[in-house]
């Protein structure tokens, strides 16, 4: 069934939103990940926030956002990256996660700006100001970002994760902080991009290592090599922001001719999962059909136990339209 009626507006069905609202925002404003023992992450709580702008439901909005300062945001205004029903206390670790931190400061920004509260944009650029000066360190690719302010250095080395690189946050981020470092960022991250080919496919992987001679290099760890699930946002965020790089792009496609294709690839010694693409990876790669100019059939449908999935599904629909 496609649900293409009784449209919000050009983009999100109110039929999508309602099923999206009712599988996975849960006690006042909490994005439950269903596919992950119904934990909230921050990442979640921002895609939430962006969505709800989306489809202009300020009531939802305003729950996300509520919930997430109460349970999620530290002292210093960052928030914990995972909340977990049935632990005492519920952020046993709260180290953040970065990209949680910038889709929550984008969804502020955007809530901002629809609904004319300077408040939400004041929060915004607290937030904003304290990645800056935490979370953004120098290369000689030009700024990076840590995923988050523990655990990622280690003897000179720093790993990353590509996925962390928001494109289309960047440019709001400047409408209330105009500074360089977000077209740098932009910049870093495609030469980041450029460098990172791994494997017969020449494909980024989900974590890398910039090691203490600014070579970029794949984590030992095995589980740590793969072209999996967090890389597949690379291309959601390239899309988005209207970035064309057919060479990125191209690697997907090559590496998913269909959706049947192995789910993640070990990029070391080329081991393949045994199973197919899931939903959040057919939405990308219809994604990617369409950003290469191929023909391209978006997936619209919400499935209620699977959060990362459906989110990516309703997220592939806005970087359509841009």
């Amino acid at each position: 069934m496609v649900l293409a009626k009784n449209r919000l507006h050009d983009v999100i069905s109110s039929e999508q939103w309602q099923a999206y609202k009712k599988a996975f925002i849960k006690d006042g404003g909490r994005i439950v990940d269903t596919g992950n023992g119904d934990i909230s992450h921050s990442e979640g709580q921002g895609y939430g926030m962006i969505l709800s702008v989306a489809v202009d439901d300020k009531s939802a909005f305003k729950e996300i956002w509520q919930w997430t300062q109460k349970n999620l945001q530290r002292k210093d205004k960052l928030f914990g990256w995972k909340w977990y029903p049935d632990k005492d206390p519920h952020v046993p670790d709260w180290n953040n996660a970065t990209d949680g931190d910038m889709l929550i400061t984008w969804g502020l920004i955007l809530a901002s700006q629809k609904w004319n509260n300077p408040e939400w944009e004041n929060d915004a650029r607290i937030i904003l100001n304290r990645i800056k000066n935490t979370l953004i360190i120098d290369t000689s690719f030009g700024p990076a970002i840590l995923p988050g302010q523990q655990g990622f250095q280690n003897n000179g080395n720093t790993t990353l994760n590509l996925s962390y690189w928001i494109f289309p946050a960047f440019a709001s981020y400047n409408q209330i902080d105009p500074d360089p470092l977000w077209a740098k960022l932009t910049q870093s991250g495609l030469k980041l991009l450029s460098l990172s080919k791994f494997g017969s496919y020449h494909l980024p992987p989900d974590w890398e290592v910039l090691h203490s001679d600014q070579k970029l290099g794949l984590p030992t760890l095995s589980s740590y090599q793969k072209f999996g699930f967090n890389v597949v946002r690379v291309p959601l965020y390239l899309c988005w922001a209207g970035i064309s790089d057919p060479g990125v792009l191209a690697s997907y496609s090559s590496v998913w001719p269909s959706d049947n294709s192995p789910a993640w690839l070990n990029l070391v010694n080329q081991n393949r999962a045994a199973y197919p693409l899931a939903l959040s990876q057919r939405a990308i790669r219809q994604l990617v059909l369409h950003c290469l100019g191929k023909k391209y059939k978006p997936l619209e449908h919400i499935h209620p136990k699977d959060y990362y999935g459906s989110t990516l599904v309703l997220l592939t629909l806005l970087a359509i339209k841009g």
